[in-house]
């Protein structure tokens, strides 16, 4: 029969789950080794979740900003698209970029500058508001070859052909500078921002900088190089 455990400790265990997860990815993570992070016996675990894969399915619903409740524990085993809807509807709700897609679609504004910047803006935001997850994914996602399918193709390919459309028109408007690549340019943005906003926080001997002062670099120095006239 299933039963309730403390939610602080729940809550601890999917902490623990992420880190190891994050530093090991999936194949090398043992539930041996989520128990040591917990301070715990493997066995304690198996009171939680059933599996590996469960533990697994929920740290990434959580790392999404999703409300996991500890009602029937042992949490089971999801089915392989289960997990992967699960991620999904998680980059559907927290990595979208709506202003970018509507900006792609419609003529300049007068403040095309404005307009960059703010696009610069939403993506940083969102990359870094998700980090936890981005980092649980990126580490995971060789070990689990579906998951990597939906992470790097459908979510980041899918970014950089929006940021491809979006810079192509402005281009071709002649509002922001030419480049030799278009897509090319669009990866620049994106990875740019992307180590910025949370791969930076993995360096080991990392650079001071504030938070803030961080985005508003990344912002003005990408936004004023795309304009014309601007740094080559």
């Amino acid at each position: 029969m299933s039963r309730r455990r403390p939610e602080t400790r729940f809550d601890d265990l999917l902490d623990a789950a992420t880190a190891v997860f994050s530093e090991r990815g999936f194949r090398r993570t043992q539930m041996a080794d989520v128990a040591r992070r917990l301070g715990v016996s493997a066995g304690t675990l198996y009171g939680y979740v059933e599996s590996k894969d469960a533990l697994f399915d929920l740290a990434l619903r959580r790392a999404f900003g999703e409300a996991i409740e500890p009602t029937a524990l042992p949490a089971p085993t999801p089915a392989a698209a289960e997990l992967l809807e699960h991620v999904r509807a998680g980059m559907r709700r927290r990595l979208h970029t709506p202003s970018l897609v509507e900006a792609a679609s419609r003529p300049s504004p007068p403040d095309v500058g404005a307009e960059l910047a703010a696009l610069l803006g939403e993506l940083y935001d969102g990359l870094a508001r998700n980090a936890a997850a981005i980092r649980l994914i990126e580490r995971s996602a060789p070990d689990r070859p579906e998951l990597a399918a939906l992470y790097f193709g459908r979510g980041r390919g899918g970014l950089v052909e929006r940021w491809r459309r979006y810079l192509e028109r402005r281009i071709g408007e002649g509002r922001l500078r030419a480049v030799p690549d278009v897509a090319i340019a669009a990866r620049l943005v994106i990875e740019t921002v992307a180590w910025f906003a949370w791969h930076r926080l993995g360096d080991p001997v990392p650079q001071p900088m504030h938070p803030a002062l961080a985005r508003e670099t990344v912002v003005a120095v990408l936004s004023r190089g795309l304009l014309p006239g601007g740094p080559p």
